[in-house]
């Protein structure tokens, strides 16, 4: 077991060049010099230069790991977004994170080895273990009893979102209405229920045929902020690929979402604010540093 004194030495930035470790050893194998003179004159630990001269590692530095695919910043601000957006309530699972860094790299357009630019399975083991900070685990799911909305509820949210805003500095959002955001969403069924219909007495099975998937929906989500401004809305097809008539029909500003059945999903919304709602913030010069959503 490591003491609490290897490990804070291992976590130390090493100070020494392959250089000086080569001049080290040269003087330790042919000049005969102490080894713990040498470790204090070159500051190399002792059990590094023990390493090379018993031959149980090769002389030279280890060579680091190639740089994340985002870079080390790009990385910090993506394990950032984790975290704070935990906090918020909305925990991001793993085909989101994917996501996220897929739409980063193509955007960034960033050097990588990932098929379709998209990290896998080994990219995500080695993500959790460079940021120990993250894990994976399971959601506790909120039951009605459990989210219902109360006075002293929704105190606590404002208190819980103010501290937040407080912790990243960001505290004057609350006075700028034009970046405090509300977005609700509508469906409208393709296939209503069919109601009442007149048929003869007694007779048990009415039916009546309808036109369409009785799953099929169209969304349409309005955004708002606190200032009266409305956003374009964002309308769910249940196309993957629309007809022209239907892209055709739609005022220009409008933003088009695309789903198998109409219904609004994660990705269909990352892609409006990602694209639509953000290119709209910056061409009404709204700061977009952060947000209330």
């Amino acid at each position: 077991m490591m003491s609490s004194s290897d490990t804070r030495k291992k976590k130390e930035k090493r100070t020494y060049t392959g250089e000086d470790l080569k001049k080290a050893l040269n003087e330790i194998r042919e000049k005969n010099k102490s080894i713990r003179q040498i470790c204090k004159e070159y500051a190399i630990p002792k059990t590094t230069i023990l390493d090379k001269i018993s031959g149980r590692r090769p002389d030279g530095l280890k060579k680091p790991g190639p740089e994340p695919a985002l870079g080390v910043d790009g990385e910090k601000k993506v394990v950032e977004w984790l975290l704070n957006i935990s906090k918020c309530g909305f925990p991001v699972k793993k085909q989101e994170l994917l996501d996220t860094v897929q739409k980063i790299i193509r955007d960034g357009e960033f050097k990588n080895n990932f098929k379709d630019d998209r990290p896998g399975q080994k990219w995500f083991e080695k993500f959790l273990a460079r940021n120990k900070e993250i894990t994976l685990k399971n959601a506790e799911g909120i039951n009605k009893a459990r989210a219902q909305v109360t006075e002293q509820s929704i105190r606590l949210w404002f208190r819980e979102l103010d501290e937040y805003l407080d912790s990243i500095h960001q505290k004057d959002i609350l006075s700028d209405p034009r970046r405090i955001f509300n977005g609700d969403e509508s469906g409208f069924a393709l296939c209503p229920k069919t109601g009442k219909v007149l048929g003869p007495r007694g007779f048990k099975n009415l039916y009546q045929i309808k036109p369409s998937n009785e799953k099929e929906n169209i969304t349409v989500l309005l955004t708002f902020n606190a200032n009266g401004d409305m956003c374009p809305p964002c309308i769910v097809f249940p196309y993957i690929r629309p007809p022209r008539a239907v892209v055709n029909s739609m005022p220009p500003e409008w933003c088009l979402g695309r789903s198998e059945t109409g219904w609004m999903r994660g990705d269909v919304f990352f892609e409006y604010i990602t694209n639509d709602f953000n290119k709209w913030v910056a061409a009404n010069n709204i700061k977009n540093q952060c947000f209330c959503w």
